[in-house]
């Protein structure tokens, strides 16, 4: 005969089964085997410690991929210079020959000076990730070009001589410049230029300050004016478009304000401007000297370049601290300074002869550049593979641990559902049983 105690045995074996049929439904239909930290508290553990190892593996994978086009760009940056330098190769060549004339190598030399300056501006232009891969960081405007509050002391009068040079550049950022200029009798004007060769405060090209430095059309102010070593762009084309010549003007959200040239009335310039959202640069072009009194609240960060500066590291590997390992990118400058072909010409057939010399050392150069490039995408791509397999084991290593067993959990589910049914047909045998044996007393009682 059942009593109380073996029902009640019963009922909380039945709950326990009813448990293990949940947990099995769960297990099943979330397809993780750990659901809860009671499920398996080392194995979650374990897995969370997987789960963070996989997904650095992840993040590692896609910056080798960051890293790949790093150097796949500087290297198409660097054959493309390969190839201007071939055609340099050959004007100096043809340069040699004896049977040219001055102007006939005066002819090949303009095309060269050109190619050089196109190899420049693939060095300036060829850009990945916000920064220059084929750009020494002495190459950059502020190497060249001063900053105003280094040039000038705030509200001191300084006198400098004019001519065809940038005398100092404005930080973007600065504010409330002043600038007050007293040229003697003799015409020198302010001019302020962008980077890229817009003119934006000034004289036209027309004026007499450019002319008595030989500057008459646009073609004379970018092979005279526009150098670096005055802080532009290498392939800065002048444009007046939007040229003040006096009144208040604004450019690219700065206002300027400007008194003009007052000559030959006067010989008085001045300037203010509110605050300058870009890099700009500041000449005094004329034949004379000149005092000048320069002001400002604030300067802007120091530096006009945009661009991050070195080489870079590449992730290789999931360690921290000590362990971390990279894979350096080291910066490979290709500019006209660093290939050593900045003063060369064919305007003799010696100079040519000389061009030939450097040309040949900086094809040389280029060719171990781009070698150097080219180890690195190898190394970077087998790096790829060993961390994408890593990533593979790491991800069959969690997945053992908290994917569910279909099969064993199958058999479970069923084992738990036989067992609730029969623990149901139990109980209910076990009232019916203790319900006739109450029949029977109150018949006897009877």
């Amino acid at each position: 005969m059942f009593s109380l105690s073996n029902l009640n045995t019963a009922a909380i074996a039945n709950t326990f089964k009813n448990s293990q049929l949940n947990a099995s439904l769960e297990k099943l239909s979330s397809g993780s085997r750990i659901n809860r930290a009671a499920d398996d508290s080392a194995g979650l553990q374990i897995a969370t410690r997987l789960a963070s190892s996989r997904s650095a593996h992840s993040q590692i994978n896609r910056n080798l991929n960051d890293g790949i086009s790093y150097a796949q760009t500087a290297d198409t940056g660097l054959q493309e210079s390969a190839a201007l330098l071939q055609r340099m190769r050959v004007l100096a060549v043809q340069a040699q020959n004896g049977i040219n004339s001055d102007s006939d190598r005066a002819a090949l030399n303009k095309e060269f000076n050109q190619l050089k300056n196109a190899v420049n501006a693939i060095a300036f232009n060829t850009e990945v990730f916000n920064r220059l891969p084929l750009v020494d960081d002495n190459d950059l405007l502020s190497s060249y070009v001063s900053s105003l509050d280094d040039v000038f002391t705030a509200g001191q009068t300084t006198s400098m001589e004019s001519g065809l040079r940038s005398i100092a550049y404005i930080p973007a950022g600065s504010k409330g410049i002043s600038i007050s200029l007293d040229s003697f009798g003799a015409d020198d004007d302010i001019q302020v230029f962008k980077t890229n060769g817009e003119h934006v405060i000034g004289t036209p090209l027309s004026d007499g300050a450019w002319g008595v430095n030989d500057i008459n059309n646009a073609n004379d102010i970018e092979d005279s004016f526009f150098l670096e070593t005055n802080g532009y762009q290498p392939n800065a084309t002048y444009d007046d478009s939007n040229l003040s010549t006096s009144g208040v003007s604004t450019h690219n959200g700065a206002t300027f304000t400007f008194s003009g040239d007052g000559h030959p009335g006067t010989y008085l310039e001045s300037l203010t401007i509110d605050e300058t959202s870009e890099p700009l640069i500041i000449s005094v072009v004329g034949n004379g000297y000149f005092n000048i009194t320069v002001g400002w609240d604030s300067i802007g960060t120091q530096g006009s370049n945009p661009f991050s500066l070195g080489g870079v590291n590449i992730t290789d590997s999931n360690q921290l601290g000590v362990g971390t390992e990279y894979i350096s990118l080291d910066k490979t400058p290709a500019t006209m300074t660093t290939l050593g072909i900045e003063t060369t010409s064919l305007e003799t057939q010696t100079s040519a002869e000389d061009a030939l010399a450097r040309i040949d050392s900086a094809l040389e150069e280029i060719g171990e550049s781009r070698a150097y490039y080219g180890a690195k995408i190898n190394q970077m791509y087998s790096a790829y593979k060993q961390n994408a397999i890593m990533n593979e084991n790491v991800s069959a290593a969690s997945s053992r641990i908290t994917d569910t067993d279909y099969a064993q959990e199958t058999a479970r589910l069923t084992q738990s559902q036989i067992v609730e049914q029969a623990s149901v047909s139990l109980l209910a045998q076990s009232k019916q049983n203790d319900g006739q044996v109450l029949e029977l007393l109150n018949a006897s009682a009877q």
